[in-house]
């Protein structure tokens, strides 16, 4: 008997996604992907955007985020001689990592500018970010502009959890 459940299980689901692919065929309204969030409000008083930010989640110009396992990754904002530097990993399950390294800038009350380049297998592309920011206790999301050399400018949003302040 327990050998069956999981078959029932599958089978429901399968049953219920035909039945709202079903309805939505039926639909007039064309499909309109839902931009990804967008974030603001910078940090509240004295906390520090310093530290190493672990992937929540990522989304580049509409949902579905991408979110961990297949995406994994993280961001560490760091002071090193003055300069506030920026370095961000992410990497999708079976392909090379892709990175960006740089600095950023944070004019108050809550934008981020990271300059800097997007490295994938040694490559390296100039890439700058133009966003807004909020730090809500160890959560920072951060949302806007990403504009890569050659390419087209994308939506981008992005929300880590640090473990420490």
């Amino acid at each position: 008997m327990m050998r069956r459940a999981p078959v029932r299980i599958t089978w429901l689901f399968g049953a219920l996604g035909v039945a709202i692919a079903v309805a939505c065929k039926g639909s007039t309204a064309p499909h309109q992907p839902t931009l990804c969030p967008s974030y603001s409000g910078g940090a509240s008083q004295g906390d520090s955007l310093y530290g190493l930010y672990h992937l929540v989640s990522y989304c580049l110009d509409t949902l579905p985020a991408f979110t961990p396992p297949a995406e994994s990754g993280h961001v560490t904002l760091t002071r090193a001689g003055g300069v506030d530097s920026f370095i961000a990993v992410l990497v999708a399950q079976g392909q090379a990592p892709e990175s960006i390294l740089g600095t950023y800038t944070h004019p108050l009350p809550d934008s981020i500018h990271v300059t800097g380049n997007v490295r994938v297998s040694g490559v390296a592309v100039p890439v700058e970010v133009l966003g807004r920011f909020l730090l809500q206790q160890n959560t920072l999301s951060v949302s806007g502009r990403l504009a890569v050399t050659l390419t087209s400018p994308h939506f981008l949003s992005f929300i880590g959890a640090r473990s420490a302040p």
